[in-house]
């Protein structure tokens, strides 16, 4: 028979730690911060990863949005912040503001990491990351710096590996690059690129059927990158189909395999890869005549769109949040078809002249 600890050095007296760490990991995330001022041995397995990765296993995790907003304070000092909001709660938390303020910062969700990447300092481009730990009220630190500063780049996630694009001279030496989260010791490494392809500023970057696409404000538009030819050379890269690029006009999410965004007008529209052609989702009308800051993003597998709303809109002298919920059935030839699963509003608390500079989800 095996040895057991104690019970005094249990995670919960008169119970193994086993079955301790499965009633721990069903717990609600929003308890998590009061659960970590138990014991040293409850904050210790709260941040780490045994309880993530059984979170995942057991489907207990939780998406949850996080709003970048660009505000002032009554002296009109213009400063970022981050804000939290949770399904079902008509409040929002607020984040510790960065060590170091820049904008233009590229964001990235990997697990219960936001990297900040990059950004503008005294108008100059900037090669350092600053990571926020988001468990537990959220904790910045420095990342390993780019071999390239840059403003306005393209990032995303993928297997395990952030990939940023752009967001410098197109003929910098290293325009794009990667850095590999499962390393011992991760270090960014230049990615070779075609330069007929590159642009300096980048207004967006998805992970669409396992390419990266980039899309910048100039020509070529959007570009593709393929890592999973890990050829070593330009060749990993191309340029997408017309329609794509034509009708990629303003910010996009990627859900259930498809990649949505709006046009001028605000309209949601889905890509057809098959058809190189934007469909737009029918039956839903959610916008106010004049939505501000319209954001797409998957929430758990859900669209998720959310727009600000002005105070003339809404009677009151703060900027509220609207954020929906958007099931979308693809009925062949009938089209996308959508449908409101909710429908959120939440007071910010903040001027009616501030602004969405970015949002993600993180699931943990």
């Amino acid at each position: 028979m095996e040895d057991q600890d104690p019970p005094s050095t249990r995670l919960i007296p008169d119970l193994p730690d086993e079955i301790s760490v499965q009633i721990i990991a069903r717990v609600p995330r929003s308890n998590h911060q009061t659960l970590c001022h138990v014991s040293r041995s409850w904050r210790s397995l709260l941040l780490g990863r045994l309880l993530f990765t059984l979170r995942s296993s057991l489907h207990c995790i939780e998406p949850t949005l996080y709003l970048h907003i660009r505000t002032h304070t009554e002296n009109f000092i213009w400063i970022s912040r981050w804000l939290v909001l949770n399904r079902g709660h008509s409040q929002f938390q607020s984040l510790p503001p960065p060590p170091n303020t820049v904008l233009g910062s590229a964001h990235v969700i990997a697990g219960p990491f936001l990297f900040s990447i990059g950004g503008s300092l005294s108008a100059n481009g900037s090669n350092m990351v600053q990571i926020l730990d988001l468990r537990i009220g959220g904790q910045w630190s420095l990342g390993p710096r780019m071999l390239s500063a840059r403003k306005s780049a393209a990032a995303c996630f993928l297997d395990g590996r952030i990939y940023v694009i752009g967001g410098c001279l197109p003929s910098s030496e290293v325009w794009a690059e990667s850095l590999n989260l499962f390393d011992e010791n991760p270090q960014w490494v230049s990615i070779d690129s075609p330069v007929h392809l590159r642009s300096d500023f980048m207004y967006d970057g998805v992970v669409l059927s396992s390419r990266i696409l980039a899309k910048s404000l100039v020509d070529p538009g959007v570009v593709a990158y393929d890592p999973s030819q890990n050829t070593g050379s330009c060749s990993t890269w191309a340029m997408v189909p017309e329609g794509l690029k034509l009708g990629w006009k303003r910010r996009s999410a990627v859900v259930n395999g498809i990649l949505y965004t709006h046009d001028f007008m605000f309209e949601i529209k889905g890509y057809d890869a098959g058809k190189d052609e934007w469909r737009p989702v029918m039956g839903i009308d959610i916008f106010p005549k004049f939505p501000n800051c319209v954001q797409l993003l998957n929430f758990h597998g859900v669209l998720c769109v959310i727009w600000l709303q002005s105070s003339i809109e809404n009677n009151t002298s703060e900027m509220v949040a609207n954020w929906v919920g958007i099931g979308v059935t693809d009925l062949g030839s009938e089209g996308l078809h959508g449908s409101i699963l909710w429908r959120e509003i939440v007071a910010l608390g903040v001027p009616c002249d501030s602004s969405i500079l970015h949002s993600v989800v993180a699931e943990f």
